[in-house]
């Protein structure tokens, strides 16, 4: 029976990465290892990392390069379901019966990976606390990555710190943790960018890589829990207003021509914002032989979301364009066991 695999922390494995190759002395003393234990690297591999041996003047070297394969994704707690009509975006996701008093919803949009001002720490602490929490999910609403071409605005392509074919690797990297919490995706004008191109979104590749329900275009949403449907409307919207107001009225627009919703959510203008709209709706009320017993006219909320970015300012697009700096903090959904609902507690 082979041992059990080696385990080294994470951060030495980048440590070792990083160093191209190493001598046994050398991994030693990074990580402890016994002469035995280093033996069994070649033959039983390790977590995170191919390992390959190497003789040079004498002296064995280990290279660690990272392991490539698909990412491993826990299983969901949910169904999926999607319009048998692929043109019409309509997704459904049947949650099970628990004892959370909400469930959290989180919008993750505008990270722009790859970007130099991508605020890559804040993000990994998010999706740190997405694993933590059982009750929160999330969907990503466009611009996951930043995807700059040779005319994409502002001569991004020579500000981006990584290429973009590693920016789809990374990004597979860090969402992967939370793969099985990630509802749904869509693409932004950065995915944009080469779709226009070639018919290639890398977030399309995301999805597939780690098995998340994808969408080219906008999506009407129904969530089901606990008996209530909650349902959401999420693009990831165009405007190129400065002002609150001008972005707020952007997050509207499908308003007018949408039935009553619960929540709209858009990105793109990385200006963080839930604002009600009140809407006047006719509840029909049926019997146990679906008989219609009365008609009321109730007041309901509809919460017009504007996703926050996941960027730093300094050294960035916005701050070389004299911008102003984008707002800090996300806003989340919250569906309630009772069947109420909102951005805020």
């Amino acid at each position: 029976m082979s041992p059990q695999i080696i385990i080294i922390p994470d951060k030495q494995i980048e440590k070792l990465i990083e160093k191209k190759r190493v001598t046994a002395e050398e991994l030693s003393k990074i990580c402890g290892l016994s002469q035995k234990q280093i033996r069994r690297l070649v033959s039983d591999g390790i977590n995170g990392a191919e390992v390959f041996e190497q003789r040079f003047e004498k002296a064995l070297h280990y290279h660690f390069m990272r392991a490539i394969g698909k990412p491993l994704v826990q299983p969901r707690i949910w169904r999926f379901a999607r319009c048998a009509d692929p043109q019409k975006p309509y997704f459904w996701f049947q949650f099970p019966d628990t004892d959370w008093k909400k469930i959290t919803i989180v919008p993750i949009s505008d990270v722009q990976y790859g970007a130099a001002e991508c605020d890559v720490k804040r993000l990994k602490e998010y999706v740190s606390w997405i694993v933590r929490n059982d009750n929160v999910f999330a969907f990503l609403n466009g611009d996951i990555v930043n995807n700059a071409l040779p005319d994409s605005p502002g001569g991004s392509i020579f500000w981006d710190t990584i290429r973009p074919r590693n920016q789809v690797r990374d990004i597979i990297e860090i969402l992967a943790p939370i793969a099985h919490k990630i509802l749904f995706a869509l693409p932004g004008n950065h995915e944009g960018r080469t779709i226009q191109r070639a018919d290639i979104d890398p977030l399309f590749w995301v999805c597939d890589k780690l098995g998340i329900p994808y969408s080219d275009q906008p999506v009407f949403v129904d969530i089901l829990w606990q008996g209530y449907r909650f349902n959401m409307y999420c693009f990831h919207g165009v405007s190129g207003s400065r002002t609150s107001g001008g972005k707020l009225n952007a997050a509207m627009r499908p308003i007018d021509w949408t039935e009553f919703t619960m929540f709209y959510v858009m990105g793109h203008v990385h200006d963080p914002m839930g604002n009600p709209v009140v809407r006047r709706c006719i509840v029909r009320d049926y019997d146990d032989r679906g008989k219609l017993k009365r008609l009321r006219v109730v007041d309901r909320d509809q919460y017009v979301i504007i996703c926050a970015a996941w960027l730093e300012f300094w050294g960035g697009y916005g701050a070389k364009m004299g911008f102003s700096p984008p707002s800090q903090g996300a806003t989340p959904c919250y569906l309630r066991k009772d069947g109420s609902y909102g951005t805020s507690e």
